[in-house]
């Protein structure tokens, strides 16, 4: 019998890795915003790989501000919505697979609780993300604080949400 290996499966860092990079679209239009995003991404998927939470959430932290240097070039909100939601889904399966690894080990096979898990989140962020953009499209033009107050409010519910 082999000793138990802690880091995360390798099938459950992948949808960690492609999500970060799906959180770059919106950086792709700062130079400063892609160098940020681009480190974030990297420090992220290495910290899920590795099983280090501290390396994910500083990744993620930093994909973050790679997404709103981007999203500060004038893009479009749904593109920045992408990258938000790139950014909640990287984040979260490269989470939930530091916990695979401490919990069931690197050579359990986790595909179908990586799937369900990685697509509940994906959808869930994708319906604060949809909802957010309907919001920030049809309300009042002449308050654009009402844009900030709506993004706040549905990454609160957002984050409430993935806590429980």
């Amino acid at each position: 019998m082999t000793e138990f290996d802690a880091r995360p499966p390798t099938v459950a860092v992948a949808p960690a890795a492609v999500a970060a990079v799906v959180a770059l679209v919106p950086a792709l239009g700062s130079g400063i915003g892609l160098a940020l995003g681009a480190a974030g991404a990297g420090l992220l998927v290495f910290g899920a790989q590795q099983g280090t939470r501290r390396f994910v959430s500083l990744g993620a932290a930093t994909l973050a501000v790679g997404v709103v240097f981007g999203a500060a070039t004038g893009l479009d909100p749904a593109y920045t919505l992408v990258g938000g939601v790139g950014t909640v889904v990287a984040y979260d399966a490269g989470e939930h697979a530091v916990s695979l690894g401490v919990d069931v080990g690197r050579d359990a096979r986790v595909g179908q609780s990586v799937l369900v898990h990685v697509f509940s989140t994906a959808a869930l962020s994708a319906l604060v993300a949809a909802v957010t953009l309907v919001v920030y499209t049809f309300g009042p033009r002449s308050l654009p604080v009402t844009a900030l107050v709506t993004l706040l409010l549905g990454g609160t519910l957002l984050a409430y949400v993935l806590r429980t």
